[in-house]
């Protein structure tokens, strides 16, 4: 079969999907200059241990992992989840970040799956395909910047003129064999859209924007959201009514305000704008299991959303949460009962301190007894 040109591509996935906000086609480029970027941040210690990503691992997902025997082209794609809908006033409901509200991530790569069976169809082909969303062992930031349908903001989120950043972006590889005019090399990130705009490095609570396109993932809000880790007191004075999840980078962004509300209100893992945190406290497993598993929050460990609400209702010093909280105190997780031991300290009442103190007493942890110490 000749070559394809991307915009019979595009026309294609235009005419057979509805709902996809931008696609083009981009070539499979070489990827080393962005791969050297994420190497320096390994090195300076801003990605996480725990996510076990070494200078091997970049390297081999900045040459496409296990794809690059096959693919010729990719297939990139963006679709906004900016609606009407609004964040819940009451405190008590342990926000949720908005991307998360629904799996627009899941949303995208059933689109583009749909995408490549219509090409097909259309041009009579069998066609090798990988359709990704949120894969973060495939630089898709990378591409996307290279595409033109985003470029880099300073707080390291894609910016588009339509959507601002509150998009998700997707990819199909593919073995199509496309036509381009030509094919331009990799060109960092200029964060030109931005100018002299440096909001989202001013409201970041942790300062984890170190500089334009650099992000100490460790003081991420975001990350620390995601896993089972302890987290300094001086971040947890700044946490709010969190539950999963932050953007405060983004949401300040000029890029995301006055927007269309254009995205749809789909149900593929819908779970809302927030959870009531007195709820998390005691929800089972089953229902646990109901709420989040077609949500990206299912995927985490259960104890890391838990430590959460308990941050939350420490932060307010909400007095009912008590007779729940006291249990968590004999938690089988020795960070779970520092968070626990912090969240009954600050809501200060006298039946919390005589908790306290006979916890102190049997408590075996160093790091337990160092939160339970300021409450004496």
């Amino acid at each position: 079969m000749k070559k394809i040109k991307p915009d019979i591509i595009k026309d294609i996935i235009g005419s057979n999907i509805e709902g996809i906000d931008a696609v083009t086609v981009v070539p499979v480029i070489p990827l080393g200059d962005a791969a050297r970027k994420v190497i320096e941040s390994i090195e300076k210690g801003f990605v996480p241990e725990s996510y076990h990503w070494t200078r091997e691992k970049t390297e081999h997902a900045y040459r496409y992992k296990n794809y690059s025997a096959w693919a010729r082209s990719v297939i990139v794609a963006a679709i906004s989840y900016y609606t009407d809908e609004k964040y819940p006033k009451d405190q008590l409901t342990g926000r949720i970040a908005r991307f998360t509200w629904r799996n627009n991530y899941r949303y995208l790569s059933l689109k583009l799956e749909k995408a490549v069976k219509a090409l097909g169809k259309t041009l009579g082909v069998k066609i090798k395909s990988k359709s990704l969303s949120n894969y973060t062992s495939l630089p898709e930031k990378a591409l996307f910047n290279y595409s033109g349908i985003a470029r880099f903001g300073k707080n390291s989120v894609l910016l588009n003129r339509d959507m601002g950043s509150y998009f998700v972006i997707g990819e199909a590889l593919t073995d199509l064999e496309v036509e381009f005019d030509r094919i331009d090399p990799l060109k960092p990130p200029d964060f030109s859209p931005c100018g002299e705009c440096e909001r989202c490095l001013r409201a970041c609570p942790t300062g984890a924007i170190v500089q334009a396109g650099e992000i100490d993932i460790k003081r991420c809000f975001q990350y620390i959201s995601e896993n089972l880790i302890l987290m300094p007191v001086s971040y947890r004075e700044k946490w709010g009514n969190r539950l999963y999840g932050c953007s405060e980078c983004i949401d300040v962004c000029p890029f995301n305000h006055n927007l269309d509300p254009r995205a749809p209100k789909h149900n593929t893992g819908y779970v809302g704008q927030g959870v009531n945190l007195i709820e998390i406290l005691k929800m089972g497993a089953e229902q646990w299991e109901r709420l989040f598993h077609e949500n990206q929050v299912g995927i985490r460990d259960k104890n890391a959303i838990l430590k959460n609400a308990i941050t939350s209702l420490g932060y307010l010093g909400y007095r009912k949460s008590l007779k729940y909280l006291l249990s968590f105190l004999e938690h089988e997780n020795k960070i779970i009962r520092a968070y626990t031991a912090w969240a009954i300290g600050k809501i200060n009442t006298k039946t919390g301190k005589k908790r306290l103190i006979s916890r102190y007493k049997d408590e075996t942890v160093d790091s337990v007894r160092t939160e339970i110490e300021p409450f004496l």
